[in-house]
Formats: C-alpha cells, sequence, structure tokens
C-alpha cells in the first residue's frame, strides 16, 4: 500500500478521501477561504481547469498561508485532498510536506532545517556521505560560537534553530547552504523514508517542512512537468 512509503508519524489518524484527480481539485478549491484565496494573489490561477496548475497553486496557497500565520485557516481535509491529487498525479515530492500540515505540524524555516541537518547523526543513522556534511556543518556551527557547541552537544534543536534565526544564520547560511545542497536528495530520502524512527519526528519535519515543492512547466505541460525543492 503507498501509505508504507512513508514514516507512520506523518499518515497517522489521517482519514484519505475517495475520488477522481478532478473531484479532490475541486474540493480543495472549494476548502480555501474567499479572503485567503484573494489575500495569496491566486485567484487568477485557478480560474484555469488544469489539473497540474491547480495542484501547484493551490500548494502554493497552502505554503503562503503558512507563511502569512493563517495555515490555521485551511481544514485538514484541503491537506488531504491535496495528497490524493499529488499521489494519482505522481508528484509525489507533494505528500509529505501536506501530510504534515494535515497533521497540524508547525511552520518551520531555514534555523529549524539547518539546526536538524547539523544534528541528524546524533539521533538516526545517516549514510556516510550525508554524515560527512551533517558533522562539517556541526563543526562550522561549533567554530562560529561556543554557545552553539553546547546546544549541539545537548542535541537541542529548537534552542539551536532559535540560535541560527537570531543572527548565526545570517553569518553562516551560505556555507551550510552549499553543504545542504549537495545532499538535499539523500537528506530528503532519509526523513521521509517509512523507517524513520517516531521518536525522532521533530527532525524530519524540520527538513520536510521548510522544503514544499513547486512545479516548473515545459512546453508540453502534462508531460514536462517537474518538481523542484527550493522554496526557501
Amino acid at each position: 500500500m503507498w501509505l508504507g512509503m512513508y514514516p507512520g508519524w506523518l499518515t497517522a489518524g489521517l482519514t484519505f478521501p475517495a475520488g477522481t484527480v478532478v473531484q479532490y481539485l475541486t474540493a480543495a478549491k472549494d476548502l480555501v477561504p474567499e479572503a485567503l484565496l484573494h489575500d495569496s494573489g491566486q485567484a487568477d490561477e485557478l480560474a484555469d481547469e488544469y489539473g497540474a496548475i491547480w495542484l501547484d497553486t493551490l500548494h502554493f496557497i497552502g505554503h503562503w498561508a503558512g507563511e502569512a500565520g493563517r495555515d490555521g485557516e485551511l481544514r485538514t481535509e484541503f491537506w488531504m485532498n491535496l495528497v490524493q491529487a499529488a499521489r494519482i498525479m505522481a508528484f509525489p515530492q507533494f505528500v509529505p510536506y501536506c501530510l504534515g500540515k494535515a497533521q497540524g505540524l508547525p511552520r518551520q524555516d531555514a534555523g529549524d532545517l539547518m539546526a536538524a541537518f547539523s544534528m541528524l547523526p546524533s539521533v538516526v543513522e545517516v549514510p556516510e556521505k550525508l554524515r560527512e556534511r551533517c558533522l562539517k556543518a556541526a563543526g562550522h556551527i561549533r567554530n562560529d560560537d561556543p554557545f552553539a557547541a553546547q546546544m549541539l552537544d545537548s542535541v537541542d534543536l529548537d534552542a539551536l534553530a532559535e540560535h541560527l534565526r537570531a543572527g548565526a544564520y545570517d553569518r553562516l547560511g551560505e556555507f551550510l547552504s552549499e553543504l545542504f545542497s549537495d545532499v538535499f536528495d539523500d537528506l530528503f530520502e532519509l526523513v521521509t523514508s517509512p523507517d524513520f524512527p517516531a521518536e525522532q519526528a521533530k527532525y524530519a519535519w524540520a527538513v520536510i517542512g521548510p522544503n514544499p515543492f513547486r512545479l516548473t512547466l515545459g512546453n508540453n505541460t502534462s508531460v514536462e512537468a517537474q518538481p523542484w525543492w527550493r522554496a526557501i
């Protein structure tokens, strides 16, 4: 079953609606409050009756709402309809983020992401290439500030994320992002694996949450739509 492709903490307790792609996308559109749709600036995009564009636009509205602190205006059913549409349309990259938002998980940003990136070898088994990059990220954070070293040693994800948001990421972001970019696929595969332990879910969500996927569309949009991950 396709749910086995994802860790149990992402799917636990959720109800997956039955229907077709058109029904899923129409239901998701109908669940966007009119004021939120207007404020997102995406109303015109949803006037086009094309599946991949609708999926991308609705997903963007959901991400925009989170960034604006308004994702509470979107019901769980909105996200679950996007999950089902993305699954049928073979855009699995959308699914983990939508499942997390359906679970009510909080907004995450670059501070959460880079804190988790630097700490993952302390909480789960990490493949060697990815582990090397994680340790380099941690070493750079340590060298920047001795207080951050204490956070790394105590594996305090929230404290380190806040430290990065408070200014350290402004100094370290370029170097950390280069390390992260080099192993992003491996990292995303690790945290969305069905074997990823539920007790460490906050580290996985810190990677998934800042990385909602978007679509770039080629000339033949129905065939050449390709997901990309750099939304931050």
